[in-house]
């Protein structure tokens, strides 16, 4: 069974110089953010993203090797 968890939305700009790091928690506020930092830099295009899935490979191998084994 599939995990679930909250949608969020960030706000990433294409010309940026650093990735989106704030999760809002509502579509709403996302859009408050993105037309705030509109405001606060000019000709810079801000755009508003939710998340809609995500994938993650979590299975790991492991390997003990013992001590003093001579061959």
């Amino acid at each position: 069974m599939p995990d679930s968890a909250e949608k969020f939305w960030i706000v990433w700009s294409p010309t940026g110089m650093t990735p989106p790091k704030y999760h809002h928690p509502g579509y709403e506020s996302a859009v408050t953010e993105a037309e705030r930092l509109a405001r606060e830099h000019p000709g810079q295009e801000f755009i508003v993203l939710g998340a809609e899935t995500a994938r993650k490979v979590d299975n790991m191998k492991r390997t003990d090797f013992a001590v003093g084994m001579s061959f």
